[in-house]
Formats: structure tokens, C-alpha cells, sequence
């Protein structure tokens, strides 16, 4: 039953609208606290990144390849246009960074749990080139038996089934699908096509192979409504995924911001996305997919649901960001001297920081909060020996008043409209944790980059 007193809380305390959303998940990102590095010291530095590996056995590895057809108006990961002769460079380059890490010993001793190829498009790769790189990796790490590895595909690039038995053949037992939605005239303006039946076919040649499968969805897309975020919901109990992945519009890309200026009557207004918001997680629970938030089991995302347990994470590419529990490290954004480094045989690393013992504590908080289970006060009283609900008893308290979070077998975690609304939990700590340091710090997106920007029009 429909429960609006809390829901408005909800709304009237912290709720992020079209203008104010960043996308902060799934990590904790305090940008301010990043160095840069410089060339010379980065091979001491990876030293003390295997450090902190500790006695993790298991990582993660992610691969960025930041390349499209175009730049949708919905996207903030910036990819660079496809270009045969930059690919080529740039896809020698990631064999050679996987070498460079290989031979600083960070996977010494170390299981590869899950791979995950971003973008971009990855798939505007050729299978044979994504091969070569998941061979490179087996070749110099140990890989567990049935690893989840995933690519992130473009609906066009999918379009022949053979190329989706390629990606089968190489290795590749999830595709995540970036749909955002099927309402052709919203599909128009964001620069996208594709179509029901399209998507369909492969969903269905995915499930012939015995491939996982994901689709992402966007709420609060330009001219959006609530009656066709229903018809998109229809559309995929038809096609049934094995999972989805709905999110909401983050505005900051330089095209969707010109967009809104030529016409603010396509900003969704913040009433109605927070309709949307809550109707999407309504209909996730109901469809009995699990995102961030309610995640129980691996199976709907393995690699992100490792993650938000903390397993290091070890990224090649540019811009890529790699963690440990206690640091965290950037490649160089800019291509040119990505490549230019590893050229030279530098790990191409831009900036880093190492977590304090706070920023280590509300990450922990952060991260499990997104596990259904949500933070065991058990194991943060181990890790930290101190108590979880003294540290967090003023982020606690308040959250409690907007009846969000609740403390149930000595685990903090989420209430139901507390997980439909995860993401402004997320964002409200992270305006939490910055306000502890200083007044002036603001919140800025996992995905911010160097052509990032916000919309302002109010």
C-alpha cells in the first residue's frame, strides 16, 4: 500500500530533481582529494597500491574503451568517435598497459573474479580485437573458472547474430544492452534508433546461447512521461531480459544541456520524476530484477555486486579509475598522453589519493547500503574497532527522521522506499561526508570529466 506521508519526506527533504541529480553510484568519489602524479614516481606508487591489495584474493578488472558512433544526448562517459587508426593505437595500448601492471605484480597471487568491458561502445570493437585482450588477461592473471565477463553493446552493433555468437565464442557470457528506452520520438531527440523488435531478436539469439543478458533504462530523459516510461515497461515484460538496470538522467552532458536551453519545455519537471522514480523501482521489485539498492544475489549483476562488497577493482584504459579499500588511482583522460606514457613504458596514471580512516568508513557505509543486507555493525566494528552507529549517528539520525534507513540484526540498511530511492541516499551522504570537512565542498558526479557540465536555468 501506497504509504505518501513517507514518500513525502522523501520528496520534501532530499529528493535530487532533474537540475540537481549527480550520479555518484556506485562508489564514493571525493574528487577534491585526488593528486596529480607525476611520471617519475609511478612505478613506487604501484608498489604501495599492491600494498594495499592486502589479502584480497579475489579483483576485478575493467576495461575502458571510450569510442562511438556518435554521442548520445543522454551519455557522461564523453567517448571519443569511432576512428579505425586511433582504435588500433589505442587498443595496442591497453595490451601494453596489461603488461606494465602484470609486471609490477599486483596480480601475484591474485583470482580475477569478473571482467567488465565499458565504453563507450566496446562492441565498436571487432570480436577479434576484444579477444585479444581477454586472452591477454587470462594469460597474465589467473582467471577463476566460469568468470562473469560482460561488454556494454551498442543495440546497432548486435544487429547480426553472428556477432553476438562471436562474443560468445571469445568468452563473453553477459551483454549489457544500452536501450534507455523504445519511444521513438524521445529516441530521436537523444540521437538513438532502435526498435522493439530489433532489441527482441537479440534478447532471443542472447537466451539461444545461454547468455545473460541486461538492459539500460533511463527515467527523466527530454520529453519524457510517466505514460511512456509504462509503454517501455511493457515492452520489456515482452522481451523479458534477464535483467534490467533503470537509472535516471544525469545532466551534464554539453549537447543535452544546449537542448534544454533551445527548449526547457522537455526538462522533465521534478514532480514528475520523482513519479517516475518511484513507479521504475515499483515495477523492478514487481518484475523480481534487483539493482542497487535491493541486490540479494550476484546472478543480476556479478560484477557490480562485487563491487559494492569492496573487491579491489583494476582498470585499463583512459580515464579508467581502479580501487583498492584504502586508495584509489585515475589514468590520464586525455588519449594522446595516455598512450604517450605507456609508450614509453609509464603506468599511465594521472592522479590518486589514499582514504583516510573517515573516508574508508562512510565508502563501507556507502557501498553496502546498496547490498539488500545492507552494513554488518559486526564487521565494521572488526575492520575499524570503532562502532558503526557512534560514527554515523548524526548521517543515522537523519535519515531515520526521512524513515530511509533503519538499524534491523545489527545491520544498518535500507527501508523499502529508502532502496526505491538509493541513489538520493547516496547522494545525501556524500553531501554528509563533504560538509564534515568543510562547508564549501560540493558534490560532483562519478562521471564528472573535463567536458562535464551543468544546466542552469532556474
Amino acid at each position: 500500500m501506497l504509504d505518501t506521508a513517507k514518500l513525502d519526506k522523501i520528496k520534501n527533504n532530499f529528493f535530487q530533481g532533474s537540475l540537481d541529480y549527480t550520479k555518484n553510484q556506485p562508489d564514493f568519489f571525493l574528487p577534491h582529494k585526488y593528486k596529480p602524479i607525476s611520471p617519475s614516481i609511478v612505478h613506487g606508487f604501484l608498489d604501495d597500491f599492491k600494498t594495499s591489495l592486502g589479502s584480497d584474493k579475489n579483483i576485478l578488472i575493467y576495461i575502458h574503451l571510450p569510442f562511438c558512433f556518435s554521442e548520445c544526448v543522454f551519455c557522461n562517459s564523453f567517448p571519443h568517435k569511432t576512428d579505425k587508426q586511433q582504435q588500433e593505437l589505442y587498443f595496442n595500448c591497453i595490451i601494453k598497459e596489461i603488461e606494465l601492471f602484470t609486471q609490477a605484480g599486483l596480480f601475484d597471487g591474485k583470482n580475477i573474479k569478473s571482467i567488465y568491458f565499458g565504453g563507450g561502445t566496446p562492441t565498436s570493437f571487432s570480436n577479434d580485437k576484444l579477444k585479444a585482450i581477454i586472452n591477454k588477461i587470462k594469460e597474465s592473471m589467473d582467471v577463476i573458472k566460469d568468470a562473469s565477463i560482460t561488454t556494454e553493446a551498442h543495440p546497432l552493433t548486435l544487429k547480426n547474430s553472428d556477432r553476438i555468437k562471436g562474443l560468445f565464442e571469445i568468452g563473453i557470457n553477459r551483454v549489457s544492452i544500452g536501450c534507455q528506452t523504445f519511444d521513438p520520438e524521445i529516441l530521436k531527440i537523444c540521437r538513438r534508433s532502435h526498435s522493439k523488435e530489433g532489441i527482441k531478436k537479440i534478447i532471443t539469439t542472447l537466451n539461444d546461447l545461454g547468455m545473460l543478458s541486461n538492459i539500460d533504462m533511463m527515467a527523466g530523459l527530454p520529453g519524457q512521461t510517466i505514460e511512456s516510461m509504462k509503454l517501455d515497461m511493457e515492452i520489456l515484460e515482452e522481451i523479458k531480459p534477464a535483467a534490467v538496470e533503470y537509472i535516471r538522467h544525469e545532466i551534464v552532458n554539453p549537447i543535452a544541456i544546449e537542448i534544454y536551453k533551445k527548449n526547457p519545455k522537455l526538462l522533465v519537471k521534478d514532480e514528475e520524476l520523482f513519479e517516475m522514480v518511484y513507479t521504475m523501482q515499483n515495477w523492478m521489485q514487481e518484475q523480481g530484477y534487483e539493482q542497487n539498492g535491493y541486490f540479494t544475489k550476484k546472478k543480476f549483476w556479478e560484477y557490480r555486486y562485487h563491487w559494492l562488497k569492496e573487491l579491489p577493482i583494476i582498470a585499463f584504459g583512459s580515464r579508467a579509475r581502479s580501487y583498492s579499500k584504502s586508495m584509489s588511482y585515475d589514468k590520464h583522460e586525455d588519449i594522446p598522453i595516455y598512450t604517450k606514457l605507456i609508450q614509453k613504458n609509464i603506468p599511465p596514471i594521472g592522479r590518486y589519493t589514499v582514504l583516510s580512516k573517515s573516508d574508508q568508513m562512510y565508502r563501507m557505509l556507502f557501498l553496502r547500503l546498496q547490498i539488500k543486507k545492507g552494513l554488518s555493525l559486526t564487521k565494521f566494528k572488526e575492520r575499524f574497532n570503532e562502532k558503526g552507529e557512534d560514527v554515523f549517528q548524526g548521517l543515522l539520525k537523519n535519515l531515520e527522521e526521512f524513515e530511509c534507513i533503519q538499524t534491523v540484526d545489527n545491520h544498518i540498511r535500507l527501508t523499502e522506499y529508502g532502496a526505491f530511492f538509493v541513489e538520493d541516499v547516496c547522494d545525501f551522504i556524500m553531501d554528509y561526508a563533504l560538509k564534515l570537512e568543510s562547508k564549501e565542498l560540493k558534490r560532483n558526479p562519478h562521471s564528472l570529466g573535463s567536458t562535464s557540465s551543468r544546466l542552469d536555468i532556474k
